[in-house]
């Protein structure tokens, strides 16, 4: 038994001990397609798990990189975390890479919140521009019933009437302020006051106070608060030639509307007169002699012509226009009518200021404005001289005599020139007629300015 034990060469196919090595390559062999087989099952586990979750981080997933996840193409990869809302950072080159510093998932998504407040800015489609919007870092809150256009209309009209009101209300000031401050320096050189209204009331010294006092009214005031808002005058005054073709009929139709101001006015006045409502203003006596004659003519014509007319039909107007023709042309001859104090020059100038404001914007010049306002009133300063011999009745005679034909020589001029120079230019603007009209009324410096031209008026009554 032992010998036939340790014989080699018996039974070596039923030896457990049997050292054979193709017998040992087998069962390695299987071994290893089981272990082969175990890790491929665990990476289609992996890849199943990674295709089922669209959250799972892949800044620090090698696996996502290696083409046998399934994910071997990256732009499909990025187009899947663009509709992802938390990831919007996944079309950034540099996050695809394990090395960009985003291995920690938590800091990418805190990251990607912190930016969800600015996707809309990175959105093609939230385009301002295509909805009508200049601007695109604001969006302005609109009051109800306005249009981006409407409210920034009623905000420039707005700014506007405050330009205007507070030139308006200094311009009064400064008449108020020379009064005081002449009585004042009189007091102190020992002039009592009853000599210095002597003084004051000389007609000659009337007519030289009145020339100073017109050329700075209507000068400093608009100059100072125009400037202060920005406002370029010589862009705004249109102080070029007047349009040919035009000029001379325009120049007949401001006279022949003026002529109308004045019928108009007259006749108001006998109404009035009529109840008994009695309103006198007193102008003071005119300066006799061939010197007095030429301090009339500069104080009554030519001041007041190119003064007044810079100020309403040239700073006001000007910067009214923008907002209609239609429109400027009425709210300067408001303006113009209310800056006169008293209710008996307040319609007549009314009415003339309709009449130069039509004559600048059928121009686009401001110099027949000015002849036509000096014309007229050399007229009533020439009257005065030249038929003071004669009585009242046969002045009266001569002076409606020229009205009436300045009136015909006005509707004849209108004629001739046709139905071109009766029309105003389109308007470009949104808001209505009446409802700017409306805004720039209602401005409480305008409302203030109104009221106090209104109260001074009301002094002349007796």
């Amino acid at each position: 038994m032992d010998a036939q034990f340790n014989n080699p060469n018996n039974g070596s196919e039923n030896n457990p001990n049997n050292d054979n090595p193709q017998a040992e390559n087998g069962v390695l062999n299987r071994k290893q397609a089981s272990l082969n087989e175990n890790e491929k099952y665990s990476n289609q586990q992996a890849a199943q798990v990674n295709q089922s979750n669209p959250q799972t981080s892949f800044a620090g997933d090698t696996a996502y990189n290696n083409g046998q996840t399934g994910y071997a193409d990256q732009k499909y990869a990025a187009q899947k975390t663009e509709n992802q809302t938390q990831t919007i950072f996944a079309s950034n080159e540099n996050f695809n890479n394990p090395q960009a510093g985003y291995a920690d998932q938590k800091y990418a998504a805190q990251e990607t919140q912190s930016h969800e407040e600015n996707s809309f800015a990175s959105n093609e489609n939230y385009n301002y521009q295509q909805a009508g919007y200049v601007d695109q870092k604001y969006v302005s809150f609109l009051p109800y019933g306005f249009t981006p256009k409407t409210f920034e209309e009623k905000k420039g009209i707005r700014k506007a009437a405050l330009i205007i009101g507070l030139s308006v209300l200094i311009l009064m000031g400064v008449s108020f302020f020379w009064a005081t401050a002449y009585f004042f320096v009189m007091g102190r050189l020992g002039i009592d006051y009853n000599r210095a209204l002597e003084i004051v009331s000389d007609p000659a010294v009337m007519q030289v106070v009145q020339i100073i006092i017109s050329t700075l009214m209507f000068s400093v005031p608009f100059i100072i608060v125009f400037k202060a808002n920005h406002i370029n005058i010589s862009e705004t005054v249109p102080l070029g030639k007047p349009k040919k073709g035009n000029r001379l009929a325009m120049f007949f139709i401001g006279l022949s509307l003026c002529a109308f101001a004045n019928i108009a006015n007259s006749y108001a006045g006998y109404f009035f007169s009529s109840f008994g409502i009695n309103y006198n203003v007193d102008y003071g006596e005119n300066p006799s002699g061939i010197f007095g004659f030429l301090l009339s003519f500069l104080a009554t014509a030519v001041v007041p012509a190119f003064m007044e007319e810079f100020a309403c039909r040239g700073l006001i107007m000007g910067i009214l226009r923008k907002y209609g023709d239609g429109f400027a042309v009425l709210m300067t001859a408001v303006v113009f009518g209310l800056m006169h104090g008293n209710f008996d020059q307040m319609p007549f100038a009314f009415m003339v200021g309709l009449a130069l404001g039509y004559i600048v914007v059928q121009t686009n010049s401001l110099w027949i404005a000015v002849a036509v306002h000096g014309t007229n009133n050399f007229v009533s300063v020439a009257f005065t001289y030249l038929l003071s011999p004669l009585s009242a009745d046969i002045q009266n005679l001569i002076y409606s005599l020229y009205l009436m034909a300045a009136l015909g020589i006005g509707i004849a001029a209108a004629a001739v020139s046709g139905k071109k120079i009766l029309s105003f230019s389109p308007e470009t603007t949104e808001s209505s007629f009446s409802k700017k009209c409306k805004w720039f009324i209602s401005s409480p410096v305008i409302i203030i300015f109104a009221v106090v031209c209104v109260l001074q008026s009301l002094l002349y009554f007796s």
